[in-house]
């Protein structure tokens, strides 16, 4: 539809559709300025993309899970870069061949560390809510280990609190015991 005369656009239906829910799709939805707009912005955001990945709508989970993740042995962080970003079983794009080898030179060096400082270590901190390589729905935390509830801290806090102002008092008699000598 994008770029297409409207009539072209009415004359590419899709199968599956009602030819006026079609209609009403090109003249009164993708004709409007703000889906224009917000198409335009979408594609510019698309074109930023550095490693976009080759898996279409397939989550990266999904992969995981046919590369060995249904057996219990998830594949390494290599293999799932490999697959989410192959075109026609090879690497597209110099800077993914570069980030790929970086990956499995650090994953053959280092074979016990954890995926997520992998990720780290070749793409820098991630952000909280989305981690690179692991697709949606999956965060830093959630491979980096849960931390601790805030009821957790405030005892904690409470505690190290009581140890201090006790710790304190020690301190303010044995004071007072020297300069009684």
């Amino acid at each position: 539809v994008k770029g297409k005369p409207v009539q072209e656009a009415l004359n590419n239906m899709p199968k599956g559709l009602d030819k006026k829910q079609w209609e009403w799709l090109v003249t009164e939805h993708f004709s409007t300025e703000s889906f224009q707009a917000r198409s335009n912005r979408n594609a510019a955001n698309r074109a930023k993309l550095k490693m976009p990945h080759h898996i279409g709508s397939k989550p990266i989970r999904e992969i995981i899970y046919q590369k060995g993740g249904k057996d219990g042995k998830p594949p390494d962080l290599a293999t799932i870069f490999f697959e989410t970003r192959k075109k026609n079983n090879t690497l597209v794009d110099s800077e993914t061949i570069e980030k790929h080898a970086q990956i499995q030179e650090l994953v053959q060096s280092e074979p016990s560390l954890p995926s997520i400082e992998i990720v780290e270590k070749c793409f820098g901190p991630q952000i909280r809510s989305h981690v690179f390589g692991f697709g949606g729905g999956v965060k830093a935390k959630d491979l980096k280990g849960g931390t601790s509830s805030k009821a957790e801290l405030r005892f904690e806090l409470c505690s190290t609190r009581e140890e201090n102002k006790s710790l304190k008092d020690r301190l303010c008699t044995i004071e007072n015991d020297v300069k009684e000598l």
